[in-house]
């Protein structure tokens, strides 16, 4: 837990100095109403943002993986039932032969 917390801290540090960097060289700057946001807000808002369309990113490719993965096993399961319900007879038959051809001795303890 405790390096945990260290490596969350380090992320916020080095994505804080990044971002106090890019602001000063390429002189960025967010307004909202016509007012100028510290580069802590600023960051942080940009953060926010980013963080919503990752979690959008992720639903979209949830779901997009959820409906393949979905029509897959759907294929699989109808074929399954298509190939046991056109062969079950000849499952009937080996199993019979099977059980008619196994050595039935009894087992020494």
């Amino acid at each position: 837990m405790k390096n945990l917390v260290i490596a969350i801290l380090i992320a916020i540090l080095i994505t804080y100095t990044f971002g106090h960097v890019a602001a000063e060289w390429f002189d960025i700057s967010i307004q909202i109403d016509e007012e100028v946001l510290t580069p802590f807000a600023a960051m942080a808002g940009l953060t926010i943002a980013g963080i919503v369309l990752v979690v959008v990113g992720v639903v979209v490719a949830l779901s997009v993986f959820g409906a393949i993965f979905f029509a897959v096993m759907a294929v699989f399961i109808g074929l399954l039932f298509a190939g046991l319900s056109v062969f079950w007879p000849m499952f009937i038959v080996i199993a019979l032969v099977v059980w008619l051809v196994r050595d039935k001795r009894p087992a020494h303890y």
